[in-house]
């Protein structure tokens, strides 16, 4: 089944999730052709591994502490801290505890940063299963 994506006027709330985190999906607001955002929710201990963009990211943690590891070392987020990554940074994410995050992602053509991100490259679809290179 599609996720349903907001329309153009729609609001979404992005208040903290509290006791109902752990029974809320992770969620496509809206993807157009050069954005996306999406509401990630991360119950305490899990994590995304390492991945990287082809566009500018940005990760604002709504509620919780989730550890944003990348090249320079790590970044704890808390609720309200926000943080941009350029094209192609690889980067992993863990939860401390239950949090959820809202990631923002300028979607580049193809043609404009030809594999900026390598092989890590990370593809979200629709319903937002993470497809990994073979060799991971």
């Amino acid at each position: 089944m599609a996720i349903s994506h907001l329309s153009s006027g729609e609001v979404a709330s992005l208040l903290p999730l509290g006791d109902m985190l752990e029974q809320t999906p992770t969620t496509a607001l809206f993807k157009e052709e050069r954005l996306e955002v999406m509401r990630i929710v991360l119950p305490a201990g899990t994590g995304m591994p390492v991945h990287a963009v082809d566009g500018p990211v940005t990760v604002q943690c709504i509620e919780g502490e989730v550890d944003l590891e990348m090249n320079e070392g790590h970044q704890i987020l808390r609720t309200g801290d926000l943080v941009y990554l350029a094209s192609g940074v690889p980067h992993a994410l863990t939860s401390f505890q239950n949090s959820s995050i809202l990631v923002t992602v300028v979607l580049a053509r193809a043609a404009e940063l030809q594999g900026i991100a390598g092989e890590r490259r990370k593809h979200h679809d629709d319903n937002l299963e993470t497809k990994w290179p073979e060799n991971e």
